[in-house]
């Protein structure tokens, strides 16, 4: 963990209360801390940072650390970082979402927050243009893999073709790209450890639907992003599954009750202000769709149309 972070952080146990974390670093290197941890003097909770990774987690979200599962399993790290980089990689295949993705962010001397930035793509475009950018997961894989592209500077991986054979797949990375900048922890979209008003720029992309409750998700974005001089760029494929989450904590995507309808148009909405989820309401600038793909094997893809709206703050 880059020792600047220090001066943003919070801790998600005590929310709604905003108690800064104490750094308690134990090794170093060129202004990261290696191994440490963070604590709290208001609970005493202590968060670690090992190899360079701080999981700043809240009790109730430390399931999702579950080694070898879910987005920390080897295929998902493949597939998320040929979906990250593909286009860096030459492939045939590639995708222009991250690209487009980015054309929305705009140069200011601010912070930018990328929530559920899996291994680090938009987080590394958002140092073109922000002061600071910090990228979030619950992934300690995709983290952890995150922190070693800041590291290095290049991607190189074993893209995996089918069960255990792999083939290794790399590239430098842009030179573009601010390395300094940017840093990458392990933590929750339900409840972040930063301060209110922080951010001048938040991207929540594809991970709506992933979360245990996408109201709470948006309050939290509402809360660290600035109430002036801000932007919001939010995009899901609001591929609703009741096996993920139950239809009570969908936004669209069900014929009745609260949000019923398409899931973009009630985004819509909230982004101006209905039930004060946002608060100064956002106003829509940009709304379109975004076509990209997860590969998990040679013959095995995801094809996938996300929505997007681009909110700002005046």
């Amino acid at each position: 963990m880059k020792k600047w972070l220090q001066d943003y952080l919070v801790c998600p146990e005590c929310l709604p209360r905003e108690i800064p974390l104490d750094l308690n670093p134990h090794e170093e290197l060129n202004h990261d801390v290696i191994e440490g941890d963070l604590t709290c003097s208001g609970c005493g909770k202590h968060y670690p940072i090992r190899n360079g990774v701080a999981v700043i987690l809240s009790e109730q979200s430390k399931q999702v650390l579950a080694e070898g599962l879910g987005y920390n399993s080897r295929t998902m790290l493949s597939a998320y970082l040929w979906s990250h980089f593909c286009d860096l990689l030459h492939d045939p295949a590639a995708t222009d979402a991250y690209q487009l993705w980015a054309s929305f962010f705009k140069k200011t001397d601010g912070l930018a927050l990328d929530i559920g930035c899996a291994v680090g793509r938009l987080s590394f475009e958002l140092s073109k243009t922000h002061a600071r950018v910090i990228g979030i997961d619950t992934s300690f894989s995709f983290i952890q893999n995150a922190r070693t592209l800041l590291a290095q500077k290049r991607l190189s991986f074993d893209l995996i073709f089918e069960g255990l054979i792999t083939k290794n797949r790399s590239c430098e990375l842009s030179s573009d790209w601010n390395h300094d900048r940017i840093d990458f922890i392990v933590a929750d979209a339900l409840a972040l450890p930063f301060p209110k008003s922080l951010f001048s720029t938040v991207s929540s992309v594809n991970i709506l639907e992933k979360v245990s409750d996408p109201i709470v998700h948006l309050k939290e974005v509402n809360r660290v992003l600035r109430e002036g001089d801000a932007m919001f760029v939010f995009s899901d494929p609001f591929s609703w599954d009741e096996t993920v989450l139950a239809p009570e904590f969908w936004i669209g995507g069900k014929n009745g009750g609260k949000y019923n309808g398409r899931g973009i148009d009630c985004m819509s909405r909230i982004f101006s202000g209905e039930d004060m989820i946002f608060d100064p309401p956002l106003k829509i600038t940009k709304k379109g769709n975004v076509s990209w793909k997860i590969r998990k094997t040679e013959n095995l893809w995801e094809h996938i149309k996300s929505q997007f709206l681009v909110g700002i703050r005046q």
